[in-house]
């Protein structure tokens, strides 16, 4: 169950108010908004601020959004392209070395077949 689902309901209970008086406000059926505390729907965005502002919440607060510090995201985003890179120089690398080494038996070989030594 997601932490909007849990607020959902939650806050309705709080607040006492009945499945068909937050349909009512928000302007869709009873049916609806049941989807919306049992899970099985997400409600869209505006319906999701409207929400929040029924309940007095912010937004993050009524879908359980932890907020993660400023930054810390993109430069998480960064790490990962940096390691990224790195990978693909070292398997650039492997790649020509056994290449190279397979070039250089090749050659041994070809020289003693054809005793060019």
């Amino acid at each position: 169950m997601t932490k909007l689902v849990e607020n959902l309901k939650s806050l309705r209970l709080q607040n006492k108010l009945s499945h068909q008086i937050v349909a009512e406000h928000l302007k869709i059926t009873k049916a609806v908004y049941g989807k919306f505390e049992l899970g099985t729907t997400e409600p869209p965005l505006k319906l999701i601020i409207k929400m929040a502002d029924l309940y007095n919440v912010s937004i993050d607060e009524l879908v359980g959004r932890q907020f993660t510090p400023n930054g810390q995201v993109i430069s998480q985003l960064l790490m990962k392209k940096e390691m990224t890179k790195e990978i693909n120089v070292l398997v650039k690398q492997l790649g020509n070395q056994f290449i190279q080494s397979k070039e250089a038996d090749i050659v041994k070989r070809m020289k003693q077949k054809f005793d060019l030594n």
